[in-house]
């Protein structure tokens, strides 16, 4: 919710106002929910490390001016990554 959440005040700033800034918190905030209770988690956990990991490179390796790149494309990558790492493990595991 909190990364949803985020990401909705940071469009909300972009669109301009506080009041669209609120409501989109608010929409990024209730669609995290959704995900969260459809199981997730772990995708989430994903892009937050994506994000975290991209941001941190872009930074090493130029400047801070480009770690909002670096973060978006970070948190693309961590998604991209989290569905593959889903898609992979078996959905009924074999008991032994």
């Amino acid at each position: 919710m909190m990364v949803t959440g985020v990401t909705g005040a940071a469009i909300g700033s972009f669109m301009g106002g506080i009041v669209s800034m609120i409501a989109m918190t608010f929409f990024g905030a209730v669609v995290g929910a959704i995900v969260w209770r459809l199981g997730g988690q772990k995708f989430f956990l994903f892009i937050v490390v994506g994000i975290f990991l991209g941001s941190g490179l872009a930074i090493y390796i130029d400047s801070m001016a480009s770690a909002l790149l670096g973060a978006g494309t970070g948190g693309a990558v961590g998604g991209f990554v989290g569905v593959n790492v889903r898609m992979l493990q078996p959905r009924f595991p074999k008991k032994l």
